[in-house]
C-alpha cells in the first residue's frame, strides 16, 4: 500500500528530473561553460593593434560638436591600411572617447562602433572614415 501511495510522488518526481534535463541553459550559462566562455571572450577580442595602438596613423585634428571640443585621429594596421581602421574621437576633457572599426575583405566591409557613440557622433566618424577613404 505504502509503493501505491509513493508511486504518483516518485512518478512526479522522474517528470520533473525530465523536463529540467531538457530546458536549454541561458545565454549567460552557456558563456560561462568551457569552450563557449573562450570563443565568447574571442568574439569580444579587438585586433592587437587597437588594444596596444602599435598603428600607423596621421596628426590629429581638432572640431566642435554641441559647442563642445574634440579631437579626431585615424590609425590602420601596419602594412595593412586598407584593409582595418580605426577612427577615434577623444572629448578634449579626456571624459570619453569613441570609435569606428572598420574590417574590410575583398567581399564586404564590416564597422563596429566602440563606445556607444550618440547619433551625431557615429556621423562624425561614418564622415572620418569616408574622408579617409574616398574610393569607397
Amino acid at each position: 500500500m505504502r509503493i501505491t501511495r509513493a508511486l504518483p510522488v516518485i512518478l512526479a518526481l522522474a517528470t520533473l528530473r525530465t523536463v529540467s534535463a531538457a530546458t536549454p541553459p541561458t545565454t549567460a550559462e552557456l558563456v560561462g561553460e568551457n569552450g563557449f566562455r573562450q570563443a565568447y571572450q574571442a568574439m569580444l577580442t579587438l585586433p592587437s593593434w587597437v588594444t596596444t595602438a602599435q598603428a600607423t596613423s596621421v596628426p590629429v585634428s581638432t572640431f566642435s560638436l554641441g559647442g563642445k571640443p574634440y579631437i579626431l585621429g585615424h590609425m590602420c594596421r601596419p602594412h595593412d591600411c586598407a584593409a582595418e581602421q580605426l577612427e577615434v574621437v577623444f572629448a578634449k576633457d579626456h571624459s570619453a572617447a569613441w570609435g569606428l572599426l572598420s574590417l574590410k575583405d575583398e567581399r564586404s566591409l564590416r564597422q563596429n562602433f566602440l563606445g556607444a557613440p550618440d547619433a551625431a557622433m557615429q556621423k562624425v566618424l561614418l564622415k572620418a572614415y569616408q574622408d579617409n577613404n574616398p574610393s569607397d
